[in-house]
Formats: structure tokens, sequence, C-alpha cells
């Protein structure tokens, strides 16, 4: 038997269309329906039947499809009821969230990209803005947790972070920006917060706070770009 994915109204076609419209400047993708229905298409013998699958929005992940870098939606049990997927957006980067997707620009700047990249980082670690990576061995700032809701990003190895105000994360922006080797409270530090940092090899960059889980242990999601 042959199985396919159908929507059974208009609406949700123009749900569909509606989202894909609002992709290029939207800061976030969601998935366009919560539920999925699954039957089969075959024509069948006189007195047969079957029962359509009505599935819910279980997760989501980024893939490559054609080598281009897709967003999926996964309905049901491990996907077990289907699945829809677009291709990602033009000159961002997204990573998948509960029901669809956080999409951001990629910084363009006339000055060369020593690193760039996405970096989830449990409490407690510490991070390295020059290599992109969550390790001890020169470390740019550790993810302190003092207590369950006490948190704070700390410099450490001589590098120095400060929050940025409003506009563009650019490297002559962050080069100008006060920062110091003060650690800064959680609490100011809401999602799409951007900070600039001067790394302990010296470089300039900026990331930007993209999540922080709710449960504790949490884990802090950044997206960043280090300047040579």
């Amino acid at each position: 038997m042959r199985l396919s994915h159908i929507f059974s109204t208009s609406l949700l076609v123009g749900l569909a269309l509606a989202s894909l419209a609002s992709v290029a400047s939207a800061a976030s993708i969601s998935c366009p329906t919560q539920q999925v229905r699954r039957e089969v298409t075959t024509n069948l013998p006189n007195g047969w039947w079957s029962t359509p699958l009505i599935s819910n929005l279980s997760n989501t992940r980024v893939i490559e499809i054609g080598g281009r870098k897709s967003l999926q939606c996964l309905y049901g049990p491990n996907g077990a009821g289907g699945a829809i997927q677009r291709y990602a957006p033009d000159n961002q980067i997204c990573t998948a969230t509960p029901g669809g997707f956080n999409c951001l620009p990629i910084i363009l700047d006339l000055n060369p990209v020593h690193s760039q990249g996405i970096l989830s980082v449990p409490q407690t670690y510490l991070f390295d803005l020059d290599q992109s990576a969550v390790r001890q061995p020169g470390a740019d700032v550790w993810f302190q947790a003092e207590t369950h809701d006490r948190l704070y990003l700390v410099p450490r190895n001589g590098a120095k972070i400060g929050v940025l105000a409003g506009g563009a994360g650019t490297y002559n922006r962050c080069r100008n920006a006060r920062k110091s080797t003060a650690r800064l409270s959680m609490w100011d530090l809401p999602v799409g917060t951007k900070v600039c940092y001067q790394t302990s090899e010296g470089r300039i960059g900026v990331f930007r706070i993209t999540g922080l889980s709710a449960h504790s242990p949490k884990t802090l999601k950044i997206r960043h770009t280090t300047w040579r």
C-alpha cells in the first residue's frame, strides 16, 4: 500500500505558505502544523476501509537533504507518523527548538573570521571562543553556577566581556565596546543579548545568547563570531 501525508484543509496550506513567506527576516520558524493526518490512498475493494492516523508534532531537527541544510518536523513517536520539511533560509544558521527552529543571520563583516559557530555549554563548563569549543584548556569564559538560580559568565585567562547595547554586533562596535574581566549575571543576559569579547589570545568577537534551558542543570546556547 502507498502511504502519503494529507492535510485536510486549505487553511493548513495557507499557514505553511505564510510561514515560508516570513522567514527571510525572522529569528524563529515554527512548524506549520501541530498535527498531520496520514491515510491509505490506494483504491480498496468494496467492503474494505482504512482508518486515518492522526499524529502530533513530536520533534524537530536540522538535517541535510540533497546537500542543503533542511528543517524537518517529525510527527508521532520517533517520527512514525511522518515528517514534513523545507530548506533552511539562505545565509542563516538554524538550530532545532521545541515546535520549530531558531534561525539567525550569518554575521557579515569585512574583517576576516577566525572562528564561528554555535555552542551548547552545560553549567560549570568553560568555553573557548578562539577555537569554538567547550573545553578547559585556554578557555575564555566560565559558565559559573553558584546555585541553581545564581548563574554567571566569568572571563578567564585574561579574556574580557561586555554587553553590547543594541544594534549589530560588528567588529568595529565590539572593538570599541566597553569590556572587562568582571563577571556578568545571567539575570542581566536574556535570550537575544549580544556580548562583545576579547579572547585570551587577544581576538575581538561577539556572541548572541540564543537559549537557556529551563531546568537545572542548565545549558547555555550561544552563537559566536571571533575575528582574526
